[in-house]
């Protein structure tokens, strides 16, 4: 007997990706998590600060690189406070989701190998954007040379190299500060251009005016006075995270510092105001808590949260009301654990309660937005003229923003393991 004939059921999970956790005027109450919030009030703060650093150093442009975030809309918005003219990617499709959103100058800080990458990087610059890429091994040039030249266009290429990290092969070139050079034993790759198109040496190791700046953007200021960058490329600063703040706290010496744009926050009951947020967070819920274990266990887990530099981490306003903060652990692929700290003392522990919403700041930015499809852009209802309290027990170092909205909702179209 064949089987009945059953209607067509549209699995959830094959939708999700179009299925946004918030709308335009929402509150943080009403987000559905695990969700990436953002904030860009710090976002906005972040970017002025990185501004006014670089304005004493006129002949370095600043070029942003997305690969922290892999959105086309939060990238508009950095070109706009910066004054920049484009921005750096590390994977072709992160390439292809900024020119998807109107940019037009690409600089792919990374080597592109593969036949098909190829294609599709010239791709771009045959639809009329400017793209650079960098290189190491003449065939890789040639390759990229002849797949331009078919299609009738340019890319700009720019040598890799090694610089400590041993990423890159080509180890034996030299500055020379005299006559603002690369030098390196024997002869350079060949260059291979022709009048319809293929590869042109940029501003970089073949041309005297310097090469591009490469680092974190803790290196910065080191970079710009250098005398050997001519653009600085950070991509972290514009949210930092608890990596970041955990740096700082171990080895700063002081200086103009980054706000957390994604992080933050404490906790909110459902339909309560929020305490400040920093600029990027990872939004949970608190699904179940043990007193006697000193333990609430939240809806994110290793979907939600990267732990390669260290695990995500509660604000500085908790430690200041409570004396310690939770410490969060993995409790699997969907799930959290927020510990109270071994040696303190403190009876009972003080946990979130049930339906709890928390703000944690990611111990990674970049590898964390890689897991999300959405960007939950907030604001302070204050800075947008209303009239909502915040509630007590803030403790950071900004202003009194109260409850947060719902300002935008944006794709990350760059995510992916990086095709």
């Amino acid at each position: 007997m064949p089987y009945p004939l059953m209607r067509p059921v549209r699995c959830c999970a094959t939708i999700s990706a179009n299925r946004a956790p918030a709308n335009i005027g929402d509150h943080l109450a009403d987000v559905d998590t695990p969700a990436l919030l953002v904030d860009l009030d710090v976002v906005e703060r972040n970017c002025e600060k990185l501004r006014r650093t670089m304005a004493a150093y006129p002949g370095v442009a600043i070029r942003p690189h997305a690969k922290a975030h892999k959105c086309a809309d939060l990238a508009q918005l950095q070109l706009r406070l910066l004054a920049a003219r484009g921005v750096c990617c590390q994977k072709v499709v992160e390439a292809e989701a900024m020119a998807e959103g109107g940019i037009t100058d690409l600089l792919l800080t990374n080597e592109v190998v593969a036949a098909r990458k190829v294609d599709r990087l010239v791709g771009l610059a045959a639809a009329g954007a400017r793209v650079g890429v960098c290189f190491e091994d003449p065939d890789n040039l040639r390759h990229l040379n002849r797949a331009a030249a078919a299609r009738g266009t340019t890319l700009d290429v720019l040598l890799e190299l090694n610089v400590g990290q041993d990423r890159q092969v080509v180890v034996d070139a030299v500055w020379t500060p005299p006559s603002r050079r690369w030098t390196w034993p024997g002869q350079p790759p060949p260059w291979t251009t022709s009048a319809s198109g293929g590869c042109r040496p940029t501003t970089g190791p073949f041309n005297t005016s310097g090469t591009q700046g490469i680092g974190r953007v803790a290196w910065r200021r080191l970079e710009a006075a250098s005398g050997v960058f001519t653009e600085v490329q950070p991509g972290s600063f514009v949210f930092n995270d608890a990596d970041y703040s955990r740096n700082v706290q171990v080895g700063s010496s002081g200086g103009v510092l980054e706000e957390e744009a994604l992080g933050g926050g404490g906790w909110q009951r459902r339909g309560v105001g929020a305490e400040p947020l920093g600029a990027d967070a990872g939004c949970m819920l608190v699904m179940s808590t043990n007193p006697s274990r000193g333990l609430a266990v939240v809806d994110a887990g290793t979907k939600a949260v990267s732990l390669d530099s260290g695990p995500p981490q509660l604000p500085r306003s908790f430690t200041e009301m409570y004396g310690v903060t939770l410490e969060y652990v993995s409790g699997g692929d969907e799930h959290g654990k927020l510990l109270w700290p071994q040696g303190a003392y403190q009876l009972p522990p003080q946990l979130p309660p049930v339906g709890a919403m928390l703000k944690l700041q990611p111990g990674h930015c970049d590898p964390t937005v890689n897991l999300y499809d959405w960007i939950v852009a907030v604001r302070s209802e204050n800075r947008l003229g209303g009239n909502a309290a915040a509630v007590a027990g803030g403790g950071d170092d900004r202003d009194d923003d109260g409850v947060m909205t719902v300002v935008a909702v944006w794709p990350v179209r760059g995510r992916g393991p990086g095709q």
